[in-house]
């Protein structure tokens, strides 16, 4: 039951009791002289008392305790039902509260059904949800959202205690394979003013067993203690205590078990409030940097990522204007009259590309495309804002010297994420030269005489958007819009699940004929921009 303070309710129960004795009878008529009256009527107890309030109650669902009052009408000495004037509800089972995480690193989005109802819809890689309210028998089921079909990848059924709050983690990359990972604490456990509570899961299998350290800010960890104490440290689905802290400024880190030294995430420093009721997830980083996972922190309304303090940004850099020379990039930091034209890639011909990584963030630049020959040609300016963690690729193309379309950059969000059970596909027209287009995404050896375009009339500079395709051998081609001859064809393009593929079509160079396709393979080692070293 929940812990309570029966102060006020022992002296409401005091006054009560003292009035056990029942009130006095009225005064007897006169007698004669010298002789007593007859006795008076006798007076009605009040009583109270403790009362078990049962599971399913309207009040309180998962019962509870109250204190009755009332008159002994029967003079039973007994305080019956139907003799309760007043009732005070002094302890009620909080409804068992459910959240859920998605920690599979190379698992689709999913939803989550709760005893066959929709629950959540869409829930990607590092999302989190809020409480919702739970029963005391729930069966949980999450799906996969797969090319082709939804999968059910989890469905268990779950005994849930009242004033109890769980969170249910899908944990483990998919060949693991995935499954749930469930946390359960007491809603009802008091906390202290000042203070909050705080919980560290090992959520990430990339990671090996570590050591976590919530320290105040720049702690030297030689002389600090894990959370979980020297010597014990947290595996893969391990789970610290819920620890009681005062709130106040803190640096969270990471190491491997041992290895003080070796830090491999650092949060930098981080404002705890409190009353907060903070579990915090260690999962693999999918994303850029360095560090081998990200934490994700739940507070009870929703999830957010707690991003290592040295992610950064990266930009894929496009060279596909077909009448531009070889380029470099500059970039000037808004904010600042000193970092001006900083050179962040160097002699990119037509047709190349190359990574600009690490790119600050988050910051607001001007970047500059210019002739390599002579920086003080500017082909083209456009305003760049980088975000932590965020990617995008940077597609220079249209024409420099003259006709339509003018020379633009057109910026795509890049995920680099691998998803086994599909591949992502985006289509881009970037040819200048040719005009709007149909796009064609056939199995292969179907005939397109007798197939409807995925995309039809396609201008230039849009895109077909990420696409989730299933594995299997695809036939791609683009032809101008309303025409069957194929301008682009690539047939037999086998697929086999986690490819994560840009497919942009630019214009021809050299001998080619025609718009040619640029496949860039996020899963490869891309080029890495350039930038010779001053004499």
């Amino acid at each position: 039951m929940k812990r309570v303070s029966h102060v006020v309710w022992l002296s409401m129960a005091t006054l009560f009791l003292a009035a056990c004795e029942g009130d006095d009878g009225a005064d007897g008529q006169p007698g004669p002289a010298g002789s007593t009256g007859p006795a008076g009527p006798s007076g009605l107890n009040s009583l109270t008392a403790f009362r078990d309030i049962p599971k399913g109650d309207a009040v309180c669902l998962g019962g509870g305790l109250a204190i009755d009052s009332g008159l002994d009408t029967n003079q039973n000495g007994i305080l019956d039902p139907e003799e309760v004037t007043a009732s005070s509800i002094l302890e009620c089972e909080a409804t068992p509260q459910v959240r859920a995480l998605h920690a599979s690193p190379d698992a689709p989005a999913v939803n989550i059904w709760v005893n066959g109802a929709a629950a959540l819809e869409n829930v990607d890689y590092a999302q989190g949800s809020g409480f919702l309210p739970g029963l005391e028998e729930v069966n949980v089921q999450v799906e996969a959202i797969v090319p082709g079909g939804n999968l059910i990848v989890i469905d268990e059924d779950f005994e849930l205690d009242y004033s109890t709050d769980y969170t249910i983690i899908a944990i483990d990359n998919v060949a693991g394979p995935v499954r749930a990972l469930v946390v359960a604490n007491p809603s009802d456990e008091l906390l202290a003013p000042d203070s909050f509570f705080v919980q560290v899961v090992h959520a990430a299998p990339s990671a090996p067993s570590v050591d976590v350290y919530v320290t105040a800010f720049g702690a030297d960890l030689g002389t600090s203690a894990p959370v979980t104490g020297a010597g014990t440290p947290l595996d893969f689905e391990g789970v610290t205590p819920r620890l009681e802290v005062p709130a106040g400024a803190y640096q969270i880190r990471i190491t491997p078990a041992g290895d003080a030294g070796t830090v491999v995430y650092d949060s930098g420093e981080v404002d705890l409030p409190a009353g907060a009721d903070l579990l915090i997830a260690a999962i693999d980083n999918v994303g850029l940097g360095e560090s081998a996972v990200q934490l994700v922190v739940m507070d009870g309304t929703g999830a957010s990522t707690l991003y290592d303090t040295n992610t950064a940004a990266a930009a894929l850099a496009l060279h596909l204007s077909p009448d531009a020379p070889a380029v470099d990039i500059l970039a000037d930091i808004d904010a600042t009259a000193e970092d001006e034209a900083l050179k962040l890639a160097e002699n990119v011909s037509f047709g190349e590309y190359c990574v600009i990584d690490p790119v600050p963030a988050p910051v607001d630049f001007t970047l500059s495309v210019v002739a390599n020959a002579d920086n003080d040609v500017v082909a083209l300016q456009f305003p760049y804002s980088s975000e932590v963690d965020g990617a995008v690729a940077a597609l220079v193309t249209g024409f420099l010297s003259s006709g339509e379309p003018a020379i633009t950059a057109i910026a795509l969000g890049v995920s680099p994420r691998s998803i086994v059970t599909e591949a992502q596909l985006r289509l881009t027209h970037a040819s200048p030269s040719t005009p709007n287009v149909d796009i064609y995404l056939l199995a292969a050896g179907t005939d397109i005489n007798a197939a409807d375009p995925a995309f039809s009339d396609v201008p230039f500079g849009a895109d077909t958007g990420v696409l989730s395709i299933a594995a299997g051998v695809w036939d791609v081609y683009v032809t101008a819009t309303g025409i069957k001859d194929p301008a682009i064809a690539v047939p037999g393009v086998a697929l086999s699940g986690g490819e994560v593929w840009d497919v942009i079509a630019r214009d021809p160079a050299g001998a080619e004929v025609g718009p040619q396709p640029l496949v860039i393979d996020y899963g490869s080692d891309l080029p890495a921009c350039t930038v010779a070293a001053a004499p």
